[in-house]
This record gives structure tokens, sequence and C-alpha cells, in this order.
């Protein structure tokens, strides 16, 4: 039976998709998938980082989102580093770094070099990512900085530790040192962050959508050492511990059940949904940011309708993708009761599923209680 583990970057873990390739259904003859152009475009953002924890050497991979020097990786590429560095694809060196944020549960850090003017990568919308799609991903596989391979978005699923959020599954071969790289799409745009694969296999790899790590980003930067952040994350405390409350709770406002966990300040709710719309893609989830005694963030779903254009015989029906944006507060935690409220469309406002959205966005606030289940 096939096993799934995260590693950092060791000789000795196969780890990590490498990229991917394949074809759109959003791709026209317009927009065709060209490698050469695309890495032309994206890999002098993709960087090498590389370090030493206790025992061994580590190589990994990151990209530059910002021309200051902001990097964007995976977690456990550097939680166990004493000692890091960064390399430029022009060759250029940085011998250490400092930690912005990070997110334990979907192993993703942002990290620091006092760079300026640097080539950085541009982010897509992972939300309009589709199975099939065509897909390029850079990395550093055993420490060869700038490989490039090609692929196909195979299925976007749950995490399957659990965890609360979804991944891309890719069809890209594995090696240790990918883990951090960018996952593009046709127009050169990251929409994935390359993190795990499934042991044992070849073809079952997984990155983290882009949108998370765009939620990180908003995040209140506070500039950590790598031991600052080792302590932070040994320090984290959980206030959905077993002994005190459940992982599933039920919304006294419409009956959903809420999956709820909580890493360090953030807390993120997954509304648990029908098996046919899991297996269409749809997902509703939220992530909440704690501050002072209110913890505030944004709550996003995607899922699919069908609408009808033209009349009697020449009537047809279309299927379309819609998504939805939503604040959301909770403002009260205790170990039988969860309180908050989050914006809802205005009272009659019906979904256009022609246009993918609602015809009046969520600007009104409604209380909500959940229980547990």
């Amino acid at each position: 039976m096939a096993t799934y583990s995260r590693v950092a970057f060791v000789a000795a873990l196969a780890f990590l998709p490498t990229v991917l390739q394949a074809q759109s259904n959003a791709q026209t003859t317009s927009q065709v998938f060209s490698p050469p152009e695309i890495t032309k475009r994206i890999a002098p953002a993709v960087v090498l980082i590389k370090g030493r924890t206790e025992t061994t050497d580590i190589l990994g991979t990151g990209f530059i989102i910002s021309s200051d020097g902001k990097i964007a990786t995976n977690l456990h590429v550097i939680e166990n580093l004493r000692t890091g560095g960064v390399q430029l694809a022009s060759g250029e060196k940085f011998d250490s770094f400092s930690v912005l944020a990070f997110d334990l549960r979907k192993d993703l850090a942002i990290i620091k070099i006092p760079g300026f003017d640097l080539p950085s990568l541009a982010l897509g919308n992972s939300n309009n990512v589709q199975v099939g799609e065509s897909v390029l991903v850079v990395g550093s596989p055993l420490g060869l900085q700038g490989t490039v391979t090609t692929g196909v978005i195979s299925s976007i699923r749950d995490d399957p530790f659990g965890g609360g959020f979804k991944v891309l599954q890719t069809d890209a071969s594995a090696n240790p040192g990918n883990s951090g790289g960018p996952m593009v799409n046709l127009e050169s745009k990251a929409i994935g962050i390359v993190t795990f694969k499934v042991g044992g296999s070849e073809n079952l790899n997984f990155a983290i959508p882009v949108n998370y790590l765009r939620g990180l980003m908003d995040s209140s930067f506070s500039a950590m050492t790598l031991d600052e952040m080792r302590s932070k994350i040994t320090n984290t405390t959980d206030i959905f511990k077993p002994d005190s409350a459940p992982t599933r709770w039920k919304s006294l406002m419409n009956g959903t059940t809420k999956i709820v966990r909580r890493d360090t300040d953030r807390i993120y709710v997954e509304t648990v949904l029908p098996e046919a719309e899991k297996n269409a893609g749809c997902f509703n989830l939220s992530e909440l940011q704690k501050h002072g005694d209110v913890f505030s963030g944004t709550g996003r779903s995607s899922c699919v309708c069908q609408y009808t254009k033209g009349l009697g015989v020449y009537a047809r029906t279309y299927s379309n993708r819609f998504t939805d944006q939503w604040e959301i507060e909770i403002t009260k935690i205790e170990p039988n009761r969860i309180e908050g409220r989050s914006t809802v469309p205005p009272n009659g406002t019906k979904l256009d599923c022609a246009k993918g959205s609602y015809a009046k966005p969520a600007t009104e606030w409604k209380t909500f209680t959940w229980i547990p289940e």
C-alpha cells in the first residue's frame, strides 16, 4: 500500500514534484503551451536554497515573489536548518536569510534576502486551475539548479494528511530538491508550490495551490531568525486539543459541518461538502488570523452550476464554475461553542451562473454559532 510522507530534501528521501505539462481546457489556439518561452520568463526568479542541519546538508527550491527579496518556499525546506543561504539563477549568493512568515499545516514559508530590483514571479489564481491543464516546474533536484520539467494537473484533491485544504495532483516525476519550487501555467504565472509525493510512486506528486500563499503574504511580517522560527513552532499551542474541543463542529445557522483547526495564531475552517460536489472539485475554506481577541480573515468557495440559453428547440444547457469570497470573524471560542460573524450577499441575491458569481457581493454581516457535532 502506498504511504504518504513529507520530508526535507535529503538525498535518502525521494521527494517532490518536479514538473508538469499537458493541455488546459481553457487553452485556445492563440495560447500555446511553450516550455522554452515560459522557462525564459520564470527561470530568473527561481532560487536554490541550501543549508545545514545539525547532521546533514539540505537542498531545496524557492521563487522570488517581490523585487525586494521575498521568497516563497516550503517550511520543511528550512525548518531544521541551523545555517542557510540562497543562490540566485544568476549565480549571485546570499549567505543568510530571515524568515518572515510560515504556515505549519500547509508547509509554506516566506523568507527574505537583502535584495534589490530582483526578478520576481507573478502569481496566478489557483481557483481557476483545471484538471488536464498544462504546467511547468523549475527546481533544483539533487542541487541541479534550473532543472525544468513539464506535465499535467492530474486532479484537485483534499490534502491526504487531513489538513483541511486542497492540493494539486500532478504526474511529474519526483526528485529531492524540487520542494518549494513553482508550478506555473501557460501564462507563466505560479499556480502552485510543489511540496510532496506519494511514497514509492513515480507519478503521484502534489503542490499547494498558490492562493494559500497569497493568504500568507497578507500576514503582518516580523523578521525571525531560524532559531526564533523553530522556537515559535515548538511553542505552538492548539486550542482545539482532543481533550478540550472536537475538530468537527455543526453550524446552527444552516446545519453544515465545519472542520476547524488551529496552527499558532491562525484558524482554518473547511465546510464539509457532499461527495458529489467534492468529486466535482468544489471546496469551501476559510483562513483567519488572530488580531487581539478576534480571529478574522477571508472565506473562499468554488463549485459548479448549470444555466440555459436560448428558447424552445434552440435552448442549450451549459455548465460553469462559480466562485465566492467573504469576510469572516470568530469572536468567541469555548470548548463547546464557537461564535462569530461573516458577510453574505444581500437578501434575495441570486447566483448568476453564466458569470460565475453572485449578482451582488457579500457585504451584509450575519452572525453564526457552531457547536460540537
